[in-house]
């Protein structure tokens, strides 16, 4: 079985699915828990966890931690999300956006399908974080980077300012590919703004920005770089 988890909020959207998981783990203390990126998705590896069972529980609890962004682990989930679903193991998946297509293809075969959106044209106020957005969008570096290191100093976490970072960006590059608010499938308040950072970044630099911030997350869920320093060498480089 297998439950999703997604939204532009990215702060809520992974506050429940880190609830849920360690709800699970507490009620099934005997299984085996893990957490799967996007670079550990292979065909072999899903069949593996869909089909195995733990020594002394008939269960493990895997988060899939924004498998579906990446498109090539995209399409093994996809492929096997039959699998998914008859699967003796639980499957969370915490997810950014997601298209119809693929909301299409799992909404009927997962347990629970729930979305976490920020407001766009009034922002949460619990969403403190939705500010860094307009200043990267701006592309005030300096006011952005005071954000980041208040934020850090307040215990935000590295996954919570890229989510920011990362939405701003693409809803620039969806904006300007786009001409209308329903071509780019945004909200028309979010399409009209990005539209307009979008003349802050020359042509092709937001498709690089976009690159780089999916290359950093890998990277820093691997191990290989230290999240909250990329972070800031990210925004400084702005």
């Amino acid at each position: 079985m297998f439950y999703v988890i997604y939204g532009t909020d990215t702060e809520k959207s992974r506050e429940k699915a880190r609830g849920l998981f360690d709800t699970l783990r507490i009620k099934k203390p005997d299984a085996a828990a893990g957490t799967i990126t996007a670079d550990g998705v292979t065909t072999a590896k899903i069949e593996e966890l869909t089909q195995s069972q733990g020594l002394f529980e008939n269960k493990q609890i895997i988060l899939m931690d924004r498998t579906l962004e990446d498109l090539e682990s995209r399409e093994i989930i996809l492929d096997t999300v039959d699998a998914l679903k008859e699967s003796p193991n639980i499957f969370i998946f915490l997810e950014g956006k997601l298209t119809k297509e693929v909301l299409k293809k799992i909404e009927k075969r997962a347990e629970k399908v729930q979305e976490y959106e920020l407001d766009q044209s009034t922002p949460k106020e619990s969403s403190s974080l939705f500010p860094m957005a307009d200043a990267f969008g701006s592309r005030d570096k300096k006011k952005l980077w005071v954000m980041y290191r208040q934020a850090m100093d307040n215990d935000a976490v590295p996954e919570e300012i890229h989510g920011i970072l990362f939405w701003q960006a693409k809803s620039m590059v969806l904006a300007a590919k786009s001409n209308a608010a329903g071509d780019a499938g945004l909200n028309p308040f979010v399409f009209s703004k990005s539209k307009r950072f979008c003349a802050n970044f020359k042509e092709g630099e937001l498709d690089i920005v976009v690159s780089n911030l999916v290359h950093m997350y890998h990277r820093a869920h691997r191990g290989e770089i230290d999240f909250e320093r990329e972070l800031e060498k990210f925004v400084l480089d702005i």
